[in-house]
């Protein structure tokens, strides 16, 4: 493996699993939360043009869309409760936009200090470690909660689907 092979593979790599998480949030549980904290919980990479950060109405407009396109043979129950549980999660992670921003300044700014503080280094990465967890488990819940809406049938179908869109 060349290294230009290694780089393109560990960039994919991020933007691949980047991709699936919103897309299971968007599509199971049709949330545009994403794992972007790094970037914002912008819609970047649909291939539809989106770009920059997502609001919360442009993001239930969005959800909205996404149950219809997802799940067009939905009980109006499923599309109902698929909203509500994507428009849920989306509520609690759209914060920690705000705290993902503010700890990348953060990071800026202790590396560009005369001196480097590993210890308040040390802290703030271990305080994104605590917060990129609970955003993951709060982003499982939603993705179960969301699974358990479907059937089998469709589990399969958006299986499926993800599997075409992440490849």
């Amino acid at each position: 493996m060349n290294e230009n092979t290694t780089e393109s593979t560990a960039v994919a790599k991020p933007r691949s699993a980047r991709r699936w998480i919103l897309g299971a949030v968007l599509l199971a549980a049709v949330a545009a939360t994403g794992v972007a904290g790094a970037n914002g919980f912008g819609m970047h990479g649909h291939g539809r043009g989106h770009h920059g950060p997502v609001d919360p109405a442009t993001a239930a407009k969005h959800i909205d869309k996404m149950v219809e396109r997802i799940l067009p043979d939905g009980t109006a129950q499923q599309k109902a409760r698929l909203a509500e549980i994507a428009k849920a999660a989306f509520a609690d992670l759209y914060p920690a936009k705000a705290q993902f921003k503010a700890a990348h300044e953060r990071v800026h700014a202790l590396l560009m200090a005369p001196a480097i503080d590993r210890v308040a280094l040390e802290q703030l990465r271990a305080e994104q470690i605590v917060r990129m967890d609970a955003m993951s488990k709060r982003l499982l819940a939603a993705v179960a909660d969301a699974a358990e809406v479907l059937t089998p049938e469709q589990r399969v179908r958006f299986a499926e689907h993800m599997k075409k869109r992440m490849h």
